[in-house]
């Protein structure tokens, strides 16, 4: 009798639903997945002010806490020094931004392909707990389109520039701590120009809330930024939206 599950193309198609390239995708999405959690990781030592190593024994340890909800706090803890609007905002939408990206990697790993020809039912799914007084058992789909794995890239990549960027902010942040409030805005908010775009860390969140799957065969105008592209891109999704 012959493996059940043999690492043959033919198998591989019959027990995931996806052909190779896809399949490659999604291991792709899970190594950016595990290099941005590496990152948010040392955002969170560097908002708390720890060294590397001190940062690094303490999330290590800290089991299944959230990494966003303990930035979050850590970056309240930071502002009561001196209050910065715009580096709250950018702080939450990042941390939203990182659990949108942690929820759809975990509902893409652990769904599972079912296929019943006699029923004409085919999708990825995931068991989930319905919100309601009974707590009753339900399955969902879970969105596996090559359009929903590009549109994760996307997000990993927003993620990781708006991460770095926090990170210099904060390093300028303190030290014009005590500066006026014209020097400190130039040195911690105008380092760069243009400023990093917050629209960008809304766009994944947004899309993933109100249940928008992306939009295969998109072609962004050549010589767009992207950051151009992914904004063309949550417009479209959009206005599909409001269309259908």
């Amino acid at each position: 009798m012959g493996q059940v599950f043999e690492n043959t193309p033919l198998a591989r198609r019959q027990w995931t639903g996806l052909d190779d390239e896809h399949l490659a995708s999604i291991g792709f999405v899970n190594f950016a997945w595990n290099a941005l959690e590496r990152k948010f990781a040392s955002l969170v030592w560097v908002t708390a002010g720890w060294t590397q190593d001190v940062g690094e024994m303490v999330i290590a340890s800290m089991g299944n806490v959230s990494l966003a909800m303990l930035f979050m706090n850590l970056l309240k803890r930071e502002l009561r020094a001196r209050e910065d609007r715009q580096l709250w905002d950018q702080g939450a939408q990042t941390g939203i931004l990182f659990d949108a990206i942690r929820d759809a990697r975990n509902d893409m790993i652990h769904s599972f392909f079912f296929s019943d020809p006699t029923s004409g039912i085919e999708g990825h799914f995931k068991p989930s707990v319905r919100k309601s007084k009974t707590g009753q058992a339900e399955l969902r789909t879970v969105a596996m389109a090559q359009g929903d794995i590009d549109d994760m890239c996307f997000a990993i990549s927003d993620c990781f520039e708006s991460i770095d960027d926090l990170i210099l902010k904060f390093w300028f942040r303190r030290r014009f701590l005590e500066a006026p409030a014209q020097a400190y805005e130039q040195a911690v908010h105008g380092w760069q120009d243009p400023p990093f775009d917050l629209g960008r860390l809304q766009i994944y969140p947004a899309k993933r809330s109100q249940g928008l799957r992306p939009r295969q065969g998109h072609h962004h105008p050549p010589g767009s930024t992207p950051g151009e592209r992914r904004r063309v891109a949550g417009d479209r999704g959009q206005a599909a939206g409001e269309k259908d």
